[in-house]
């Protein structure tokens, strides 16, 4: 039965950063419009079985009822959870049942705990978050259409799908946490409310990717080397004052809003399977925008890039590939 999973978060783009920076807020009723777009577009493909991830909000709850008769639709079972492991298990049932595709409504955090769980399960992320390097905004019907036509295995469409890079958190030699796009150490000691928004805390960032036109931690490393997707290294960057040639100040657009002075004292290109030592204790690792890992006395705590990350899906290249081409009736 060709399936399609959905994994929305209902707690995405609500952190501190909309009070401290200006960072839009998606409304739950946005993002339960947005689900029924994306129905709408499996369900023009085909799709024969969409399964939803369960949580308090009932976000897909319209969507599954506008296309009652049209697809097979069900909720996994799982408790109703509004945290982040269950995201990571909600994937882990959706790949384990066969899902072609998965469709996620949040921003980096968001996308980062799914790929968790999901394996080699290509991802639809659809931006709904305050960082948002990984997710695509795109509108919520092409997405439906582009994970439809990808579950459904339609000819060449798979051109679209690319291997991500991640960032892996090693503690005493144990491989514990992981990262999508950025990892930022913080002189913070506590995890609190998550978010970072603060550059005056961070120390040291590791990034998978650089874009010019990303917002976020990622934007840093963005001003020194733009690094892309399909890139074989990634970037690591101690902030600070420093003396040496690659000391120097920039701008960068850190949040919403928000484009401060950052201070960096030197970078560096980071190869795959290379392992970075993390010296900094106490204090905590950001994880795509929010904080994870807790820095203690007498753990040994290592960061390493892969190349063997989430498959995710270009939603943009997926609708080019279905679109006739100009000599396809010569």
């Amino acid at each position: 039965m060709i399936t399609v999973g959905v994994i929305a978060n209902p707690a995405a783009g609500k952190d501190i950063r909309r009070l401290v920076a200006a960072g839009r807020v998606v409304s739950n009723q946005e993002k339960a419009n947005t689900l029924q777009r994306v129905f709408a577009g499996l369900v023009s493909t085909g799709v024969e079985r969409i399964l939803v991830m369960p949580d308090l909000s009932r976000l897909a709850a319209p969507a599954m009822d506008a296309v009652e008769g049209q697809v097979e639709t069900s909720y996994i079972e799982m408790p109703r959870v509004d945290h982040q492991d269950g995201s990571t298990n909600a994937a882990r049932v959706m790949e384990a049942e066969g899902a072609g595709a998965i469709v996620t409504l949040g921003g980096d955090g968001t996308n980062r705990v799914v790929a968790k769980g999901a394996g080699d399960v290509p991802i639809v992320p659809i931006s709904t978050g305050t960082n948002n390097v990984f997710p695509q905004m795109v509108e919520g019907t092409l997405a439906g259409i582009a994970a439809g036509s990808v579950a459904m295995g339609v000819d060449g469409v798979n051109a679209a799908v690319t291997r991500c890079k991640r960032l892996d958190i090693f503690v005493n030699d144990e491989r514990v946490d992981m990262a999508l796009i950025d990892a930022a150490v913080s002189t913070e000691m506590f995890v609190g409310a998550r978010a970072v928004w603060n550059m005056d805390t961070v120390e040291d960032v590791f990034l998978t990717r650089a874009e010019p036109a990303s917002i976020g931690i990622s934007a840093v490393g963005s001003q020194l080397r733009p690094v892309g997707i399909d890139d074989p290294f990634g970037l690591r960057i101690r902030l600070g004052k420093g003396d040496g040639p690659s000391a120097r100040t920039i701008k960068a657009p850190i949040a919403p809003g928000m484009v401060p002075e950052v201070e960096v004292a030197d970078w560096d290109v980071m190869q795959p399977g290379e392992r970075r030592l993390i010296e900094r204790r106490p204090g905590t690792i950001a994880l795509d925008g929010e904080r994870e890992v807790t820095l203690l006395p007498g753990r040994e705590v290592e960061i390493a890039l892969a190349l063997d990350g989430p498959n995710v899906v270009d939603v943009t290249q997926v609708l080019r590939l279905l679109a006739p081409r100009p000599d396809a009736d010569e």
